[in-house]
């Protein structure tokens, strides 16, 4: 059996982030996030514009 390791964690939740699609440039860079429930809340408590 095989271990898969992933690299990013979602920035909200801390569950692996798989999915590509769901990210957020900012000042601090590029955020990682595992699904876009995740990515939408992190907007609307830190009152991200949405640039994509």
């Amino acid at each position: 059996m095989a271990i898969i390791k992933y690299e990013a964690t979602c920035k909200l939740c801390g569950q692996q982030a798989v999915l590509k699609n769901f990210t957020l440039s900012t000042a601090d860079g590029l955020l990682k996030f595992c699904c876009e429930g995740c990515l939408n809340i992190y907007q609307l408590l830190n009152n991200c514009q949405i640039t994509r």
